[in-house]
């Protein structure tokens, strides 16, 4: 039986700890809770607040306008780098033909003095193959017909 009873006195002692300690930290709670409703009614914390509220508003409409900043710019992306693109490639076309027209107006003299010149050359070439080809009793002839003297050339 004196264990019983022990066991109960034991039990008992456990309960008026957690009794106490239970007291103790209901007075605990009731401090913290005293020190928390002094901090919410004082002016210059409700400020600091209120100052931090305005900022967080301010940085989300800044994060949503440059969010809607950004998808602009992507829209607006392709187009304008097709602008660009056909804008290099009309300066290139121009480029070409104000070049083609320079040398069209350059060389048109020139075409115009090979155009006279072409049978001239095309008639020495027959002369100078007609020459080459010739047999000596056909070059005797023509040195005689010229009035050309063999040793002189």
């Amino acid at each position: 039986m004196s264990t019983a009873l022990d066991l109960f006195r034991a039990q008992q002692a456990a309960v008026e700890q957690l009794l106490e300690r239970a007291q103790e930290l209901s007075r605990r709670i009731g401090q913290v809770q005293a020190q928390v409703d002094a901090l919410t009614h004082d002016p210059d914390l409700r400020a600091v607040l209120q100052d931090e509220r305005r900022w967080l508003e301010r940085a989300r409409e800044v994060i949503n306008e440059t969010r809607q900043w950004r998808e602009q710019e992507a829209r607006r992306y392709l187009p304008a780098l097709a602008y660009r693109w056909i804008a290099a490639l009309g300066f290139a076309l121009v480029s070409a033909h104000v070049v083609g027209l320079g040398y069209a107006r350059v060389a048109k003299p020139f075409a115009a003095e090979l155009d006279a010149l072409r049978p001239r050359a095309e008639l020495g070439l027959l002369v100078e193959h007609r020459i080459a080809n010739m047999t000596p009793a056909e070059r005797r002839q023509l040195d005689t017909l010229m009035n050309w003297k063999r040793g002189a050339r």
